[in-house]
């Protein structure tokens, strides 16, 4: 067939259902140093995706030495504001966190995401509008 043949042009409607459905946001996880992945989570917004990782290292924190916990937890590491700001633009982030003897690896990615059946966010990203809206 022709490029410009009718039966090219015409644009499927469940296509175009499926097309409407997607929604932008973020793959993200947290993996030990190694490669083993700890979690992951699709977040909708850049700043639900740091939320996320925020409190997921400190789940992870939870189980290290206390010694160790203040590197992994600190809200005014620069790798934050890093992460926000590639985010935001569209890119990849990685960040790598190490309290010696212990370093595990945050990536985030943008992602298009089909809606789970029950794709409430996870109770920790929840707003007051998905709490009573």
């Amino acid at each position: 067939m022709r490029p410009d043949h009718p039966m090219l042009l015409h644009r499927s409607s469940a296509l175009t259902h499926a097309e409407s459905i997607l929604t932008p946001g973020f793959w993200c996880d947290w993996r030990h140093m190694d490669g083993r992945q700890i979690s992951s989570a699709r977040c909708p917004t850049a700043a639900s995706a740091i939320r996320w990782a925020r409190v997921q290292i400190r789940i992870i924190a939870s189980a290290v030495a206390p010694d160790s916990v203040d590197p992994l937890v600190d809200r005014s590491y620069q790798g934050w504001h890093d992460a926000v700001t590639a985010l935001e633009q569209g890119s990849d982030f990685t960040l790598p966190l190490v309290a010696e003897p212990f370093s595990f690896v945050w990536h985030a990615r943008p992602a298009t995401c089909l809606p789970l059946i029950d794709d409430r966010p996870p109770a920790h990203q929840r707003t007051k509008e998905d709490l009573w809206g």
